[in-house]
């Protein structure tokens, strides 16, 4: 063997020798220190990832931004903002056509700040289910109404982000049995209702009549 080739030799021994003791380390936890540590099973690598994600982001469903609920398998969107209702009232949203217990999602981070009830009095028997979120900046807020239940652990006052499931879609309240939709408004800096879908990310999916 040359003395060229026999240098080139030792230099990959060398190099495998190295790599082969980051690999133990890694896998066994000896630190040369005389003592052996339990190599993190891979689960345990897993949740370590995770932690260093905020909870919320965890938590995140797929969600399409800038629109309020899941778009499968129903996505009609009546475009009927200020259409006239009984006793002379106007229609302050819009209807998004859809199937029973599709997700409802935050449009924001926020506050959840009211909160109707399906049999309940005074607008509530024309919500039914019903809530509002409030932006966490600008002072825009948002109101769901129709659903079919809100999601657990959320209550009047409890914090939400853009993207939180924070109910589903039902017919509770004036909606007519069976007539499953989210009916959905948007009143900027906390002003009065304008039409929300000029101001709404439209999936293709979903369809605008």
């Amino acid at each position: 063997m040359s003395r060229v080739s026999a240098k080139s030799a030792r230099r990959s021994l060398a190099v495998g020798v190295a790599v082969a003791a980051v690999l133990f380390t890694v896998a066994t936890g000896f630190t040369g220190s005389g003592s052996v540590g339990a190599a993190p099973s891979a689960v345990e690598a897993v949740d370590g990832a995770a932690s260093a994600v905020a909870p919320a982001e965890r938590l995140r469903p797929p969600w399409t931004a800038n629109f309020p609920m899941q778009t499968t398998p129903r996505c009609d969107i009546l475009d009927n903002f200020g259409d006239p209702r009984s006793g002379g009232r106007t229609h302050a949203g819009t209807d998004i056509l859809a199937t029973r217990g599709q997700e409802v999602y935050a449009m924001a981070d926020g506050t959840l700040t009211y909160q109707a009830f399906a049999g309940g009095s005074g607008g509530a028997s024309l919500s039914g289910n019903l809530w509002r979120l409030d932006a966490a900046t600008g002072g825009t807020y948002y109101v769901y109404a129709h659903l079919d239940a809100f999601a657990p652990g959320l209550s009047v006052g409890s914090t939400v982000f853009a993207g939180q499931v924070i109910g589903w879609v039902g017919d509770t309240g004036n909606a007519g049995p069976g007539n499953y939709h989210l009916h959905f408004e948007i009143h900027p800096n906390g002003g009065g209702a304008v039409n929300p879908l000029p101001l709404l990310t439209v999936p293709p999916t979903c369809r605008v009549y």
